[in-house]
């Protein structure tokens, strides 16, 4: 009796983190950092054309498309299996790609067609998915296809508590190159920036009024930008540096 109890427990509590994981997956926008087939990795392109590709859920839909140009994009219907982290995909509406540059082109065959489409048609396909914290400012999402091909992605998370009572902040410009300024109406007191793994690869300290930032030393990419305010505020904020 005490092993059927102790079984009945663990599929509560395992049901509950669940439907917590559908919920993070709902509430964020996510950022694809590589695609992953046959176990080849291909990271997303970072040029003119695309320096990112945008993940977004809604309770009936899945939808996926670069930027600054959506030079291809994928829609989808879904349905949530809240019982092991997964989601079934059909009547899938991938768009021709449109993009100008070769390496982006490529890269939609690895994404859409071998990763979301899986030249199925309007076959459903079912996905796993499983959300892990990797610091106090990413949270990374790990999709999993039915051929064991994995999508990466990273999601910028902000807390209410960081938020609150900060003031306005704007970094620019975004994307940036060598360089990027920030517009605010509270001092700073400290500068982090991460990268998409949560590691921190730049810190300013002792932050005095000046005009810019120097990242000229980073890789082109998606970074996230923590700032401390002298009131012990924080915030975190995406950067584009192309």
């Amino acid at each position: 009796m005490k092993t059927i109890t102790l079984i009945i427990v663990c599929l509560i509590i395992y049901s509950f983190q669940s439907q917590a994981q559908t919920q993070e997956l709902l509430d964020n926008t996510w950022y694809l950092e590589k695609v992953v087939i046959d176990e080849v990795e291909y990271l997303t392109p970072s040029n003119d054309e695309i320096n990112q590709v945008i993940l977004d859920f809604d309770t009936d839909f899945i939808n996926t498309y670069p930027a600054p140009s959506e030079c291809f994009a994928f829609l989808g219907s879904i349905d949530f299996n809240n019982n092991n982290s997964s989601f079934s995909n059909s009547d899938a509406s991938p768009s021709f790609p449109e993009c100008n540059q070769e390496e982006n082109s490529n890269f939609y065959v690895y994404y859409i067609d071998e990763f979301y489409w899986l030249e199925s048609g309007n076959e459903t396909q079912i996905f796993e998915y499983n959300i892990t914290e990797e610091s106090s400012a990413l949270k990374k999402l790990t999709i999993t296809n039915t051929n064991n091909d994995q999508a990466v992605y990273y999601s910028e998370t902000l807390s209410i508590q960081d938020v609150d009572g900060f003031g306005t902040v704007i970094l620019y410009p975004n994307p940036s190159q060598n360089e990027f300024s920030i517009e605010s109406d509270v001092d700073i007191k400290q500068i982090k920036m991460y990268n998409q793994l949560g590691q921190v690869v730049l810190e300013f300290d002792d932050i005095k009024p000046q005009p810019s930032y120097n990242i000229s030393v980073l890789s082109k990419g998606i970074y996230f930008v923590e700032l401390s305010s002298v009131q012990g505020k924080k915030i975190v904020k995406k950067l584009i540096k192309n």
